[in-house]
């Protein structure tokens, strides 16, 4: 490849700045959001990039120029809001800024592209990563430092030492950091909803990013609509009144030395409404409920689990939310025997869920079957113990009733009476027979649901709900008039 005279390299690096910014100009004003901050930033980012390109091939080595000053961001659009929210520093606000430009506006990286296809030694100082194939330049935590600190290697220590203390973009997974040994080298990645947000203005919920191993539950049930046995009504007050407690300053005040976090067990058989009721809770206080994926948590590979734990955790602290562990066992489940290195680590993960839940300053919500799957060691922590038992007959006959259509009835009230007394069912499988009658009826254009047409569900709920030897139903008699 030809070499470049200092001439010809100081001319690329100077590009024309003007043309480019009228380019992100029309384009980020295409939708309603007020994209002027963003404008600018993406303005600073190229002025750091033709001055560092230029500094870059000029002769005198002494010479050094001045970063500019970052743009003021006051008003309240969204990229303005997440910098005053998150008190960027300047570091921050360019690894941000190279950040949406490699997600979305990668023309304002071209001059690296440009050098680096006639200068294979640019890379050493400004890092990234260069795709001949597709001609793209990916900028890592290096570019950042190159764009800052330049040829100042006392600059380049401090800004470095900024990135080392943790920046808030990581700790906030606005950016990742996908490197597990070299954080210089790594690739600076912004998150996609973060990117939305910039663009549409559709704020991030705290279950952003594919990397979260939970997601946000939506619920617009309220306790009128949830049957619960009175006891068990009684049993979740507690959670009640912590959510108060919390919203009203109570564990800030210093008339105790109570912390702030809450942990609650749900136990009960399969289908007797746990998540739901958890969800209902969550709903009636106006808090978020985050439903913990164990399959994206749980792994086999050694430190794997913590380290996803860690990203819900830290995610969540201080948010007052709801964390919700459904088959909360596989995690929170009895410490056994070491008998091999398998066991060991399976101790350790259990170990250092009991240190990181006693940090956690939220509600948290674990889901079993059975109270007695739990570590003693968790079970001692717990503030609240709920046994969401199944519903007892007189509870059973109001789900029926609850999951009734309008303008629709049973042949009789001895069939709602024998449903109720004989089929010890849950909430689940009431509904699951009640949707399947309701649809077959709708099909028919009957409005009276017979012994005869809901005995098919029953007999498919069995199967399901008791196994298939115990499918047959209970005789009814319907008495004569």
């Amino acid at each position: 490849m030809k070499s470049l005279t200092n001439h010809e390299q100081k001319s690329l690096a100077k590009t024309k700045v003007n043309e480019k910014t009228e380019g992100i100009n029309h384009f980020f004003q295409a939708t309603e959001v007020n994209h002027n901050a963003l404008n600018e930033e993406m303005k600073w980012l190229q002025l750091l990039i033709e001055m560092r390109c230029t500094e870059l091939f000029l002769e005198d080595e002494d010479t050094a120029y001045e970063v500019p000053e970052p743009p003021t961001v006051n008003d309240e659009s969204p990229y303005s809001v997440t910098i005053n929210t998150y008190q960027l520093t300047a570091i921050d606000r360019v690894i941000l800024a190279l950040g949406v430009a490699s997600a979305h506006y990668p023309s304002v990286l071209k001059t690296f592209v440009q050098i680096e296809e006639s200068s294979n030694a640019f890379a050493i100082e400004a890092g990234g990563e260069y795709s001949k194939s597709n001609r793209s330049f990916k900028p890592t935590f290096q570019t950042s430092l190159f764009l800052l600190a330049g040829k100042d290697l006392s600059l380049w220590s401090q800004y470095s030492a900024q990135l080392i203390n943790g920046s808030v973009l990581l700790k906030n997974d606005i950016i990742y950091n996908r490197s597990a040994t070299e954080f210089i080298h790594a690739k600076i990645e912004l998150d996609t909803a973060y990117l939305n947000y910039f663009l549409s203005g559709q704020k991030p919920h705290l279950d952003h990013g594919s990397y979260f191993p939970g997601k946000l539950y939506k619920s617009d049930l309220t306790m009128d609509d949830i049957i619960l046995e009175n006891n068990v009504r009684e049993q979740i007050k507690p959670i009640g009144h912590y959510i108060k407690a919390l919203e009203s300053g109570f564990f800030k005040n210093g008339e105790h030395s109570f912390k702030p976090g809450f942990m609650a067990l749900f136990y009960g058989a399969p289908g007797t409404g746990k998540t739901m009721l958890a969800g209902i809770l969550a709903n009636t206080y106006g808090i978020d409920m985050y439903h913990v994926d164990l399959s994206q948590v749980v792994s086999k590979y050694i430190g794997e689990t913590e380290k996803n734990l860690e990203v819900l955790f830290n995610r969540l602290q201080g948010k007052n939310c709801m964390l919700f562990f459904d088959e909360a066992d596989a995690l929170f489940g009895k410490r056994s025997d070491v008998k091999d290195a398998h066991d060991r680590y399976a101790n350790q993960e259990v170990s250092y869920l009991l240190q990181r839940i006693e940090k956690f300053d939220g509600l948290t919500i674990l889901a079993s079957n059975f109270e007695n799957n739990m570590d003693d060691a968790f079970k001692r922590r717990i503030d609240v113990s709920v046994n969401v038992i199944r519903p007892t007959e007189a509870t059973r006959e109001a789900l029926w009733k609850h999951y009734l259509p309008k303008n629709t009835t049973f042949e009789s009230d001895e069939l709602l009476k024998h449903l109720a007394k004989e089929y010890s069912y849950t909430g689940a499988n009431i509904r699951n027979i009640m949707k399947n009658v309701t649809m077959a009826i709708y099909d028919r254009n009957e409005t009276i649901i017979t012994h005869s047409l809901i005995s098919t569900y029953l007999m498919i709920e069995n199967e399901k709900a008791f196994g298939k030897n115990q499918s047959r139903l209970s005789a009814f008699v319907q008495k004569s008039e």
